[in-house]
Parts: structure tokens; C-alpha cells; sequence
């Protein structure tokens, strides 16, 4: 069994609201409202999401109703995970239609795809919660707690484990339209009905802009794809990375005529900078970002101003960044910042150069000198309060 106990998402504002929803169910539940016995699923019938003949405060009453301590239990831990974020990036009155919405669209999902059988729990409203999760914050890492055999714990993308979990319910709603077996009391089809709502919406309110954007988000993962891919595209129709222009195929060299002047040989300080020059784009053309961070700093060892691409370089120094090499990574920033100071997000590297100088390195002053200028420059509201709360809070520092 595996269960999410917790992210290492830094949070903003205090999530107020996901707060009430979680008080707000275990509060209908104590008062008995809930489909543990006999008894408590008879008085709450009438509120129960009825797909024959469905009312329309039932898709908003089933999703405050649980069938046992257990259901309780886990969707509350589900909610706690990933709810808290999602309440940070949505704002208090956003998240609570938001989430409100995801409830009612994954009873629709489920009234048009499913039985008859009637339906209770907030799974599906929380599907709609961790389907915005995977688009706003897919490389989060989430501690999950192993129980098997043995009690352990793991740290895994918040990506995989959240996909995983929409592929899972996928195919168990699936299942039954071909194989005749019944879904087991368990309503994957409105699970998927919330992934997909929570998916599509945020990703389409990130694209427009209504939500902060953030340089790891999905669409920004997915749009680094794109430019590698064609990167490796331009590579394999005989783009020189490092030139900058196409070249011919490689042909036989010509005899040398008597007299030709022979170039004297490429130094080997030059020969080994292009070779790991090479090395690194190989490796960024195989999605191996890792190998290509390390060539990367055997590259800065021996070319002082070296700098790759604007793509990669970004890549690699938030590679370096994920990896906790934090000198390195504000160094690779840096390079970025002095060589591609017209990149559209340059307010994004200030406030990433300011967060790695204030909270990891320690050096407070140039850290206040990139949060100021952060601050002034970013135009998301989210990204310019945390410059300045970063700010406010090294006023003290020496």
C-alpha cells in the first residue's frame, strides 16, 4: 500500500479553505451522516447521487458524504497532500469553486458513464485536486509511506505517482465495458471524470495566463520536450550546435597539393572543450539531463566563460538546481543571466538567483540585490510576494 504522507512544496498563503473542507467532512461524518451501516446510509438516501434520477443538490450533498472511517480516512489524506498547494496557487475563492466544480463535473461523469447504483464521497472532487496538481507542479517530490510486508518510505515525482493513479482509474473505469464486471463499489468513473476536468482547466487557465505561471510547470516541461526534440531534429539534418549553421556531410579529405600549409594542431584545452561540448549536447538529445549537467561542470573547469545554448544552459542549471548543487547552479544562473539578458522570463532567474543566494548559500547581500530587482520586474503577483516576503525576511541578515 502505498500512501502520500506529504510534498516538499513550499507554501505561500495558509490554505484556509482546504482546511474547512477537510473540517467539513469529518464534521458530517461525526454527525452521522455517513454509509457505514445500514442505518446511516437510510438516512442519508435522499442525498446520496442518485444516477436514474439525479437531483441537483445531490452532486454538491454526495461529495461531503463518506461510506466508512477507511473512505473517510483516505480521501482526507489525499486532500491534506495535494489540496494545500492547490489552495495556495488558486487563491482562497478560486479553489473553492474550483473545487466545488470538479465534484458536480465528476457526478455528471459519472451519471452519464457509469451504473445505477447511487454514489457518495469527495474522491471525485479530489480527483479534479490532484489533476491540477500534475499540471501546475509535476516535479514536486512526495514522501510516500510503503506498507507491505515492511514500513518504509520513498520520495517519487509527484508526476508519476499522480499519473500512475489517473492511468489506474482509467483503466478500471474501462474495465467493465469490456469484460461485464462491475466496478466493485468504487466510482472510477467519476475519478476519471475529475482528473480530466482538473487537467483541462488548469492546464487552460495556466496557457491564458489566469494562473501563475511557474518555469516547471507542465506546459513549460512540455514545451522543453518540443524545443529538444527539435533541437535533435536540426542536429540529424546536419545543424552544427556549436556553430551555428548547417554543414555539409562529412567527405574524404582531398589530397594535399604540394606547398598547402598545414594548420598547426588544436590545442588540447580547445580539443577537450569541443569533445565535452559534444558529449553534452549527445546528452541532452537523449533526455539524459543529468549526464549533461556533469559535463557541463567539467566544461566550466576549463573554459571560463563558457556557455551553452539558451535552452540548455537553463536546463542544466535547473537540472543542478534539482539536484541540490546549489553553488553550481547559481553559478550556471548566472551565465544565463549575463549571456541571454533578453530571455522573456529573465524576472524568473532574478528571483531564482535571489532564492539560492538567500535560503541555500547564505551570501544575504547579493541575495537581496536579486529579490529587489525580482520584485520590480515579475508581474505574476504570487512570484513578486514571495520575492518580497524572501526580502523582508533577510533584512536582518548581516
Amino acid at each position: 500500500m502505498f500512501i502520500p504522507i506529504r510534498t516538499d512544496y513550499r507554501m505561500v498563503r495558509v490554505p484556509w479553505v482546504n482546511y474547512a473542507l477537510v473540517a467539513a467532512n469529518v464534521l458530517v461524518y461525526l454527525m452521522g451522516y455517513q454509509g457505514g451501516s445500514a442505518k446511516g446510509m437510510l438516512r442519508i438516501n435522499h442525498l446520496l447521487l442518485h444516477p436514474d434520477s439525479p437531483q441537483l443538490f445531490q452532486f454538491f450533498s454526495s461529495v461531503f458524504l463518506h461510506g466508512g472511517l477507511l473512505h473517510l480516512l483516505g480521501n482526507m489524506v489525499f486532500l491534506w497532500v495535494f489540496g494545500n498547494a492547490v489552495n495556495d496557487r488558486f487563491g482562497q475563492v478560486g479553489y473553492l469553486a474550483f473545487y466545488l466544480a470538479g465534484g458536480v463535473l465528476a457526478g455528471i461523469g459519472y451519471v452519464l458513464m457509469s451504473g445505477h447504483a447511487p454514489v457518495l464521497g469527495a474522491s471525485g472532487a479530489i480527483s479534479a485536486v490532484t489533476g491540477a496538481y500534475i499540471v501546475m507542479l509535476p516535479r514536486v517530490r512526495i514522501t510516500m509511506l510503503i506498507v507491505f510486508y515492511f514500513i518504509t518510505t520513498m520520495e517519487v515525482s509527484s508526476l508519476y505517482f499522480l499519473a500512475f493513479q489517473f492511468v489506474f482509474n482509467l483503466w478500471m473505469s474501462l474495465t467493465p465495458r469490456f469484460t461485464g464486471v462491475p466496478e466493485g463499489g468504487v466510482a472510477y468513473a467519476a475519478h476519471c471524470s475529475g482528473y480530466a476536468f482538473g487537467i483541462a482547466v488548469t492546464a487552460v487557465l495556466l496557457a491564458t495566463r489566469l494562473l501563475p505561471r511557474d518555469p516547471m510547470d507542465l506546459l513549460n516541461l512540455m514545451r522543453s520536450a518540443r524545443r529538444r526534440s527539435q533541437y535533435r531534429h536540426m542536429v540529424g539534418q546536419g545543424f552544427a550546435p556549436f556553430v551555428g549553421q548547417a554543414v555539409e556531410a562529412i567527405r574524404p579529405p582531398a589530397p594535399l597539393e604540394a606547398g598547402a600549409v598545414i594548420s598547426p594542431p588544436i590545442s588540447s584545452a580547445a580539443a577537450r572543450e569541443s569533445q565535452l561540448r559534444q558529449q553534452i549536447a549527445v546528452a541532452y538529445e537523449q533526455h539524459d539531463l543529468a549526464k549533461a549537467a556533469e559535463g557541463y561542470l567539467q566544461l566550466v573547469q576549463i573554459a571560463e566563460d563558457a556557455v551553452l545554448g539558451q535552452g540548455l544552459q537553463l536546463d542544466v542549471a535547473n537540472k543542478l538546481m534539482e539536484s541540490q548543487r546549489y553553488p553550481a547552479a547559481a553559478d550556471a544562473y548566472e551565465r544565463f543571466l549575463k549571456h541571454y539578458g533578453a530571455y522573456e522570463h529573465i524576472a524568473d532567474i532574478h528571483l531564482m538567483l535571489g532564492l539560492l543566494y538567500g535560503r541555500y548559500l547564505h551570501q544575504y547581500e547579493r541575495a537581496r540585490q536579486y529579490l529587489r530587482r525580482a520584485a520590480g520586474l515579475l508581474t505574476d503577483p504570487r512570484k513578486a510576494e514571495l520575492a518580497r516576503g524572501d526580502l523582508e525576511a533577510l533584512q536582518d541578515k548581516p
